[in-house]
């Protein structure tokens, strides 16, 4: 178990872990996703503590700035590669092109300028327990993906997670109950925001690009995110 978690930090974060890889890692990082909410409790402890002093400009900035270098970056390298691939006019191999050469272009820019504002101001209406929902079901809507899609190509990041273990979707939910205690209804939304994000960007990458890739799994964890957050406004 420890060295799966630890497998799923060294894929969605910039921890300094000092980890050497066991005979079986192409076993091991198939039921990596299983931990993928393990691992969003701590960007959402680090937003946690910036709502906390969202007041405080520096802090709030200091606060998004942490949480990004250390855990969202790379996620938002795959949501704006994901913008620009996907909204391409262009065949399957061009858009994967597009992807994987990670120019950024203006769909890009555009979209993800918007996704930093409102980022940024969601801190001013929202709990600070709402960040801690939105990570970590931000990160089980990626092993919800990996769960129901199939890799776009045979090689790259995301395909070493094919073909998924089967039970990765259960054992990620049985690791946000603990949510639960919080609030039901907060837990009820994200899950079920996540498990619609995954479904649409599945739908989506299904006809642009005959599957998904790493860039759409760690887009997919954003886009959650964002979703999870708007709605927790209305839950007060």
């Amino acid at each position: 178990m420890l060295k799966n978690l630890v497998i799923a930090l060294t894929f969605l974060s910039r921890l300094p872990i000092s980890f050497s890889y066991p005979e079986d890692f192409e076993i091991r990082v198939k039921k990596a996703p299983s931990y993928f909410t393990l691992v969003g409790y701590l960007p959402g402890s680090i937003y946690f503590l910036t709502a906390i002093w969202a007041e405080n400009i520096v802090l709030r900035v200091l606060g998004i700035a942490v949480g990004y270098y250390l855990f969202d970056l790379f996620h938002f390298d795959g949501l704006l590669d994901m913008i620009d691939g996907l909204l391409n006019q262009s065949d399957k191999e061009r858009r994967l092109q597009i992807m994987a050469k990670g120019n950024v272009g203006p769909f890009a820019v555009f979209y993800g300028t918007l996704y930093v504002i409102a980022f940024y101001n969601l801190f001013f209406y929202l709990k600070p327990i709402d960040f801690i929902y939105a990570s970590v079901f931000a990160r089980y809507s990626m092993t919800v993906l990996i769960n129901i899609s199939k890799p776009a190509k045979s090689t790259g990041l995301g395909a070493l997670f094919f073909p998924s273990f089967k039970l990765n979707w259960l054992i990620a939910l049985l690791f946000s109950t603990p949510l639960l205690y919080f609030n039901i209804l907060k837990f009820s939304i994200s899950a079920l925001v996540s498990f619609l994000t995954a479904f649409l960007v599945k739908i989506v990458a299904s006809k642009k690009i005959d599957g998904i890739t790493g860039d759409v799994i760690g887009g997919t964890a954003l886009l959650t995110q964002l979703f999870n957050l708007f709605c927790m406004l209305g839950t007060g």
